[in-house]
């Protein structure tokens, strides 16, 4: 069941990111590099 709820958050994580970063790399806002800096810097 634990694995069920890690697997839900983890989800909804990588749903968030990519709705917050997509939209800035697809306009040019935002790099590749720039991307991997934000997500290091959030420890992911």
């Amino acid at each position: 069941m634990s694995q069920i709820i890690d697997g839900v958050h983890e989800s909804r994580t990588l749903a968030q990111l990519r709705d917050t970063l997509l939209p800035k790399l697809i306009s040019g806002e935002l790099r590749i590099e720039d991307a991997e800096a934000f997500l290091k810097a959030r420890g992911l």
